[in-house]
């Protein structure tokens, strides 16, 4: 059988992983930059779907919010605003959009997204959105889960981040920047 590379999916990397992941249920991916290993464990999981494998969506899911929440330590903290932007790329959305409806990885992306516009007023992941119709389904669970959580006094408004679960605040005057 031939298996023909595609970009994002079918790597040398992602088919190792694939191996590792048949043989041993876990997968070793080594010293990669955050946003390097995100990738890589997105490339991973798209074969692993492509090829029929399942098992590893939750836990892959939960190690990328794992490299986010470790992303946002690295720059301070979640609850500071800065322009720093999170590991995650416009180039994961776009990768994780093409799972399938309902995946935990589509889910987490999706909650970076929400926290990223609610707390740092950082529109370019909701814009993707346009670009993949049904990943805004995903938006929109995750915007769900996340004004559920709202509160506000005459000063601010908080929210539950919908990644770490910690309780972030902002002002009401940079809610109304929206």
């Amino acid at each position: 059988m031939m298996l023909e590379e595609i970009d994002g999916v079918v790597t040398i990397q992602s088919f190792q992983m694939l191996v590792q992941w048949l043989y041993h249920q876990r997968i070793i991916i080594g010293e990669l930059s955050r946003e390097e290993t995100i990738t890589t464990i997105l490339e991973f999981v798209r074969l692993a779907d492509m090829c029929g494998v399942s098992g590893m969506e939750a836990p892959m899911a939960e190690r990328i919010k794992e490299h986010v929440l470790a992303f946002d330590v690295a720059r301070g903290t979640s609850t500071t605003r800065d322009n720093t932007s999170p590991c995650i790329t416009l180039q994961h959305i776009a990768s994780a959009a093409l799972l399938p409806t309902g995946h935990p990885v589509r889910g987490v992306l999706a909650a970076v997204a929400v926290r990223e516009f609610c707390h740092h007023n950082d529109r370019k992941f909701m814009d993707k959105a346009e670009e993949y119709p049904d990943f805004a389904v995903d938006l929109l669970k995750a915007m769900k889960t996340t004004f559920k959580s709202l509160a506000h006094s005459k000063r601010s408004i908080t929210f539950k981040d919908p990644l770490s679960g910690g309780i972030l605040n902002m002002e009401k005057d940079d809610f109304y920047d929206f």
